[in-house]
């Protein structure tokens, strides 16, 4: 249950806005953000920092810093703005929405909410933090005292100060929401539609049966209800590295494949097997077609066309950018799937050279 601990009606006073922890990793976004809106071209995709952003250009903000295109949850009766840019966009009355969002706050594992507010004159983004049956818990980004409280908004709502935040109620955050953008995964869960594949699907499948996977001895840890798991491939044990992260519910979140360098020398066809394999045996049912262009071009290297072959080296599209990091060309690359992401690294473990291919599953 969210307690309110005070209501503070000064707003002259000392500021009791609870701040969040800036960490390293949030001021070199933002500064990578301030160098990307630095440019006429990059202030009309994301907003200029300076005069806020769009709708559509919050989402596409959402998806640049995330990699992940996020569902949108509009509020009816707002006034409109263009939607056109956004993937998915499901109108909801304000008062459904708000309970939408309480509902996968209280229920699901969802991560902080990015949701769009507008009191009829101004508009800003908050994060929900958690619900119960009466009060909204979110983190204001807006310096001093949230731009929800009473004596900040025409809207008449009143937010009041909480030790880990901002508290509102249901009934005054849908007086002033716009939209929301919902993580798939969540959105999924809500629908019935889950984006997660579970572990035990994945064990009964093609890729684990073909390649004989198992999970190493001593290779399962469990803390706060999510498993990390250490897996073995039959033969070439010690070339071929596997390792996925498990929800609560035991749905793999995140899968990672380790290729050692010197075994995929040559364009090794067993590696480029496993590889391939990997990616087709474990995306979701909605990311086969997306992901079906790196699957072929993986199978495909050594037997390329000349044009399939200098778009590999020069193409912009994400599947080229994941097969130039496969052929050690590129450091990375990064693709969004419907439902996943995909990453394609070269690192150094162990004073050894490996490719790693990582499936985020959101």
């Amino acid at each position: 249950m969210i307690q309110q601990v005070s209501d503070s009606s000064d707003p002259q006073g000392e500021t009791v806005a609870r701040a969040v922890p800036r960490s390293l990793g949030i001021e070199i976004l933002e500064a990578a953000f301030a160098q990307l809106t630095s440019t006429p071209e990059g202030r009309e995709l994301y907003g200029d920092p300076q005069r806020g952003a769009t709708l559509e250009q919050s989402w596409r903000t959402f998806g640049l810093l995330t990699g992940v295109r996020p569902v949108c949850l509009l509020a009816s009766g707002r006034p409109e703005v263009p939607t056109s840019a956004i993937e998915r966009v499901i109108l909801f009355s304000p008062t459904a929405l708000v309970d939408l969002l309480a509902h996968a706050l209280s229920t699901l594992e969802t991560k902080a909410t990015a949701v769009n507010v507008y009191d009829g004159r101004s508009g800003h983004c908050i994060n929900l933090l958690a619900a119960d049956e009466d009060l909204i818990l979110f983190h204001d980004p807006w310096p001093g005292r949230s731009l929800l409280c009473r004596e900040n908004n025409v809207a008449g709502v009143d937010a009041v100060e909480h030790e880990n935040g901002w508290i509102i109620t249901r009934a005054d955050l849908a007086e002033v929401i716009f939209a929301a953008f919902l993580w798939p995964s969540d959105w999924g869960d809500l629908c019935g539609e889950p984006t997660r594949v579970p572990y035990e699907d994945l064990q009964g499948g093609d890729f684990f049966g073909f390649f004989h996977v198992r999970e190493a001895e001593g290779g399962r840890t469990t803390e706060a209800g999510r498993t990390s798991l250490r897996l073995k491939t039959g033969g070439f044990q010690e070339y071929v590295d596997l390792a996925f992260d498990l929800d609560s519910r035991d749905r793999v979140s995140c899968a990672e494949l380790w290729l050692s360098r010197e075994w995929m020398a040559n364009l090794n066809p067993f590696a480029r097997d496993i590889a391939k394999s990997f990616l087709a045996g474990l995306v979701t049912e909605r990311s086969r077609e997306p992901a079906a262009p790196i699957v072929e071009l993986l199978w495909s290297l050594g037997g390329l066309d000349e044009a399939t072959a200098d778009r590999v080296l020069r193409d912009d599209a994400p599947e080229y950018g994941i097969v130039r990091a496969y052929l050690g060309v590129e450091e990375q690359a990064f693709a969004p799937l419907a439902t996943e992401t995909v990453r394609a690294e070269n690192v150094t473990r162990d004073d050894a050279d490996w490719f790693k291919l990582t499936i985020t599953f959101w």
